[in-house]
């Protein structure tokens, strides 16, 4: 049974998870960085580690961008996905 991984960055964390039960196919649920989740476009990448890596470099880009980014989507041009943002649970 594949689960999903989550693993640490400096202030926040990277969520991907398999794409179903015996799937060779991973998509990035979340980055999550200073409180703050993102979700990107649905996109399915073939192994983990490059979900992975796609992760830290939307974690990477949020990080520089941050500022410019308000609440609802934004378009990351250098990885050409959409970000939306989510809105805390209350």
């Amino acid at each position: 049974m594949n689960i999903g991984i989550i693993e640490p960055k400096s202030s926040g964390f990277l969520e991907v998870m398999p794409e179903g039960e015996d799937s060779d196919y991973w998509q990035i649920a979340a980055v999550h960085i200073n409180g703050k989740a993102f979700c990107p476009s649905p996109k399915l990448y073939r192994c983990e580690q490059v979900a992975l890596a796609v992760a830290a470099q939307i974690y990477d880009w949020i990080a520089e961008h941050e500022h410019q980014i308000s609440d609802g989507a934004c378009y990351c041009s250098v990885l050409k996905l959409v970000l939306w943002q989510q809105p805390k649970a209350s």
